[in-house]
Formats: structure tokens, C-alpha cells, sequence
């Protein structure tokens, strides 16, 4: 008798247990960015975007990424080696500038996090939010270190909606990151 009853409770909790998983893992693979400087973990399936679509995308833009890989835009990881001068020790200036500039410039952001962490032995500096772009609204975790003297600057981006299936991938990328120094 008591196998009877357990059968449909372990069932239930089976099925249970599969829809709250994730439709589909995420697999993440090594790529070597900018030429040969960064390693990082990107998602499966990701591909260069053309630069035609870059040219189109950043058409008003200041500045434009030097790479961006996406799968087809429902999310992206942009990588933008700026010409400011980086180093280890200017990281905690970054990230506390870049705060204050996010922070005035997207008064109505959700703010998941910001600040410093140690990856692979290196400072890297991060903003976690979710702010409006376009009519409705992204999450962005940005995350920069320096590069042989210079600050690189990592955007991963999707939409709101997209946040529960992306988040935990884009914290694994930016826990991935490998650069030069």
C-alpha cells in the first residue's frame, strides 16, 4: 500500500523539479577576444556580429564596441577596448565613476549591484541593473578591467523578460574573464 501512495508523490515532485529547471542549459564555451588579449566564456551559438549590423546599431552612438557577439538579438556580449588609461589600481576609481554616471543618467534604473571583485587574480569592476533603452527595458551587467594599460569595457545585455534564463549565464561570463595585463 504504501508503494501506491509514494509512486504519485515522487512523481509530482519529479515534474515539479523539471518545470522549474530551465528550459534549455546554456552552454558556454572558451573564446579568445580581441585579438588573443581576453579569454572569456560565450555562449553556444553565439557569433560575431557583422559590421554592417554594428554600423546600423551604433549609427548614433559615441562610440561603438570593437566586437559584439549575439544570437540574433535576444542577447548580446559587447566588448569595447576604449583608449583610457587602465590600471589595477584605477579599477575602484572606475567603478565608483561609472556608478555615479549610470546612476544620473538612468534615474528610473533597478539596481541589482555595482562594485569591485577579484577574478582570476585581478580586480574587475561591475554594474548589475535594469534600465530602460528604447521603449522598454534591458538588464545590463557591465564589467571592465584593464588591458595592457588600457580599459576594457564588457556589456552583457537582454531583454527584462529575458533576465531569469540569462543572469546566472552573464555572471558566469564575467566570472570567466582572463586578460592580459
Amino acid at each position: 500500500m504504501k508503494k501506491v501512495v509514494l509512486f504519485p508523490v515522487t512523481f509530482c515532485l519529479m515534474l515539479l523539479m523539471t518545470a522549474f529547471r530551465p528550459a534549455a542549459e546554456i552552454e558556454l564555451i572558451k573564446k579568445r577576444v580581441l585579438s588573443e588579449r581576453v579569454e572569456i566564456l560565450i555562449p553556444k551559438g553565439f557569433e560575431v556580429m557583422s559590421e554592417q549590423q554594428m554600423d546600423f546599431n551604433y549609427a548614433r552612438a559615441q562610440s561603438r564596441p570593437s566586437v559584439i557577439y549575439t544570437n540574433s538579438k535576444e542577447a548580446s556580449i559587447s566588448f569595447t577596448y576604449t583608449d583610457n588609461t587602465a590600471d589595477q589600481d584605477m579599477i575602484d576609481m572606475y567603478a565608483g565613476n561609472f556608478y555615479k554616471t549610470y546612476s544620473k543618467q538612468f534615474k528610473e534604473a533597478k539596481w541589482f549591484g555595482n562594485g569591485v571583485k577579484e577574478i582570476a587574480g585581478r580586480k574587475v569592476g561591475y554594474l548589475e541593473l535594469m534600465k530602460p533603452e528604447l521603449g522598454h527595458e534591458v538588464y545590463q551587467l557591465i564589467f571592465f578591467t584593464d588591458v595592457e594599460g588600457k580599459l576594457l569595457m564588457c556589456t552583457f545585455t537582454c531583454a527584462d523578460r529575458q533576465k531569469p534564463e540569462w543572469e546566472t549565464v552573464a555572471k558566469q561570463i564575467m566570472n570567466s574573464i582572463k586578460a592580459n595585463g
